[in-house]
């Protein structure tokens, strides 16, 4: 089921979160044009957030959602909310609105999408943010997570080809 590969995901950023130091997750990373740990963790939840609030109510908005700070700066706080989510996004699919930004016209419109889709965009969503969570590991020279995280599913199994 698609919401297999978001859960493993989340499961992966949960462990990421246990292991870190505060420190770490609001330390300002330049090759991340000083972004943070905090605020990517931040960035995937509210986004997943978004498809969950659109379903409730028909209309998923990323464009005009709100940003929690306390996310990218509480890493406690943002364990709990990603702990809470875990168990939210698992729904039967439903046709929903998405709302688009466009630049002709500085308003916004919408297209058609529908929940299951809006998953498959977070879980990818999800793994490029990672992606970019292992860089700040990187740079911070911190070996916490191994070597698959943040990668594509797509990658790996294309990387297991090659072993074989």
């Amino acid at each position: 089921m698609i919401f297999t590969q978001l859960k493993h995901q989340l499961e992966s950023l949960n462990n990421l979160l246990e292991a870190l130091k505060d420190e770490h997750y609001t330390q300002n990373i330049e090759h991340l044009g000083s972004a943070s740990i905090g605020g990517h963790t931040r960035h995937i939840l509210e986004l997943i957030d978004c498809a969950i609030q659109g379903y409730k109510t028909g209309t998923v908005d990323y464009v005009n959602r709100s940003r929690d700070m306390l996310l990218e700066t509480d890493r406690r706080f943002a364990l709990t909310v990603l702990n809470n989510m875990m168990t939210q996004f698992q729904l039967p699919d439903k046709t929903l609105k998405l709302i688009v930004e466009t630049i002709e016209e500085a308003k916004n419109d919408t297209v058609d999408t529908t929940f299951y889709r809006e998953m498959v965009y977070n879980t990818e969503h999800c793994i490029h943010h990672l992606a970019l969570i292992k860089v700040a590991l990187i740079e911070m020279n911190l070996q916490l997570v191994g070597s698959s995280f943040g990668m594509a599913y797509s990658t790996l199994k294309y990387r297991s080809t090659l072993t074989q």
